[in-house]
């Protein structure tokens, strides 16, 4: 899937486009850049929800997940400046999430920059600090989904009949 019929499907209920202006701001209290294509995407789409059509990644062999949001620029500044009620790796910025509840990450850190994770809901510990990203993959809370935020819109489809 492109960007731009990603972009299409999104049903955006009050997200906001991000400016130039509020991309830099953000990124600037984060320190880093956003990988290129996130930037794109939140200059282009307000986020919001994904019904019709459904669109679905392949998250292990014979197994598709319906995609259900993506956030906003506001949602990810909300989340990166409030973090939800359980730690997740400090590299990790949480961009959307699937239907069954899973949470959709960008990596920030140098050495993985721009890959795109999946949380496993169900693995997650409410409690303490969060984990080192290498630990966090290993037991499972996390997964490496796709090497780049470009990849994870080509890896996208619609979900036929």
């Amino acid at each position: 899937m492109t960007l731009e019929e990603f972009v299409a499907v999104i049903k955006n209920e009050g997200g906001k486009i991000a400016t130039k202006e509020e991309l830099t701001a953000f990124e600037k209290r984060l320190g880093l850049s956003l990988p290129q294509e996130l930037r794109q995407f939140l200059k282009l789409s307000g986020g919001g929800l994904i019904f019709e059509p459904p669109v679905v990644y392949l998250d292990a062999k014979d197994r598709d997940l319906r995609l259900r949001h993506m956030s906003d620029l506001t949602e990810i500044d909300k989340e990166f400046t409030t973090p939800s009620a359980y730690p997740l790796p400090r590299e990790l910025l949480r961009i959307g999430n699937d239907a069954g509840g899973n949470a959709i990450m960008v990596c920030l850190r140098e050495d993985r920059f721009g890959q795109v994770f999946m949380l496993d809901h169900e693995m997650v510990a409410y409690e303490g600090e969060p984990e080192p990203l290498e630990e966090a993959e290993e037991y499972g809370l996390v997964t490496c989904y796709s090497p780049s935020f470009e990849q994870f819109l080509a890896d996208l489809r619609i979900e036929e009949d």
